[in-house]
């Protein structure tokens, strides 16, 4: 599976702590996107199902993970590695959030739609800049869809605000930044 980046511990992309995974290309290249650089095909990194799940198993016993949260880029485009590695992750009992800029119906009318017995959240929708919110918990503009497709996680969970998460990597002291940190900034200038 084409991989742009890997955060093994994240505390704002789900609930607790999550594994997060951005998928690398995407088609649909929204306006405004905040990960443009995942758009290439032929950037980011390949990785096997078996050493992600190895990596997710890692981090439940080492950051007490609790779900694995995947987004893009699009995952969408590598349909049949996502199939997979989704069904790999429910049978480790974690919860699982996915996010799409397709919409529910381009889901629903396509072979996309295998997609739909996996995750516990699915966020569906282009981004739309002008409909930026950075204050939503897990999505970036007001037009996107956030569907409980499981009663693993509640409407309750959401605490909506702007989150930013800073990352020092202890290998290498490299420093990656999530969430809208621009926006944090400008808020607290």
């Amino acid at each position: 599976m084409r991989i742009a980046h890997i955060n093994n511990s994240s505390s704002i992309y789900g609930f607790g702590n999550s594994f997060v995974i951005w998928t690398q290309g995407c088609k649909l290249k929204c306006k405004g996107c905040w990960n443009e650089s995942m758009h290439d095909f032929k950037g980011g990194v390949e990785i096997s199902i078996d050493d992600l799940i190895q990596d997710i198993k890692d981090s439940v016993s080492k950051y007490n993970i609790d779900n694995v949260t995947i987004l893009g880029g699009e995952p969408l485009e590598q349909l049949e590695e996502l199939l997979i590695l989704m069904q790999n992750i429910k049978n480790l009992n974690l919860g699982i959030i996915l996010y799409t800029g397709y919409e529910k119906k381009e889901i629903e009318s396509s072979d996309k739609i295998k997609i739909m017995e996996y995750p516990d959240i699915l966020i569906s929708g282009r981004y739309i800049e002008e409909q930026r919110n950075i204050n939503n918990h897990l999505y970036g503009s007001e037009n996107q869809l956030m569907e409980f497709l499981t009663d693993r996680y509640k409407k309750e969970d959401i605490i909506n605000g702007t989150y930013v998460e800073i990352d020092i990597d202890s290998s290498d002291g490299s420093i990656n930044m999530y969430g809208y940190p621009d926006d944090f900034f400008d808020l607290i200038k």
